[in-house]
């Protein structure tokens, strides 16, 4: 079975991770990383639960031969940052690696294995010259974006910024991660966007 890691960072919309989580059971093997504000909102418990695998909490995991981050690099089939917050997409753009979430996305480059972020944050946010010009360099290096959806948030407000249904998104992971076995061995190959 395929190895697919799941970051998951500090958004109400991680509580949406569970019902994803669901849906990819039976179909991939998924392994969650967290970061300390992804833990505010879901336990690392839940996600053990509905995977059957330790949930990597922090970048010191002393059992391992070498850093966790490298082994689930090498391991893994896939990469999904969801949700994607602010944050994470620009530590990810600019290469910052401060947690398991970004020192793992930093791991694994995109022309190599598919890497996919799902965002999630407020409309201004989303909509902030900084956010969008981020966004545009993930993509320009290959990394598959599932666009937010248009709906209520969190905050009160409507409008683009909405982490993607779990079933999109689902959706999207499985079709990616069968590309991305083909890509491999062709890692030149331009990524569909």
């Amino acid at each position: 079975m395929k190895k697919l890691v799941i970051g998951v960072t500090g958004s109400i919309a991680a509580v949406k991770i569970p019902a994803l989580l669901t849906l990819l059971r039976g179909k991939l093997d998924v392994t969650i990383a967290m970061t300390d504000s992804a833990r505010e909102f879901v336990g690392p418990q839940a996600f053990l639960a509905l995977t059957g695998n330790p949930v990597i909490t922090t970048i010191w995991e002393p059992a391992y031969s070498k850093p966790k981050h490298i082994d689930l690099a090498d391991e893994l089939d896939a990469l999904l940052i969801a949700p994607a917050t602010a944050n994470i997409i620009g530590k990810m753009a600019n290469g910052v690696a401060d947690d398991p979430v970004s020192t793992l996305a930093i791991s694994v480059l995109p022309n190599e294995k598919p890497v996919i972020v799902a965002p999630a944050m407020n409309t201004r946010m989303w909509k902030h010259p900084a956010t969008q010009h981020n966004v545009e360099t993930l993509r320009s290096w290959g990394i598959h974006i599932v666009d937010p959806a248009e709906g209520d948030l969190a905050c009160g407000w409507q409008g683009v910024g909405r982490l993607a249904e779990p079933d999109a998104i689902a959706e999207a992971v499985l079709r990616i991660v069968g590309e991305g076995t083909k890509r491999k061995n062709a890692a030149s190959q331009p990524r569909r966007k």
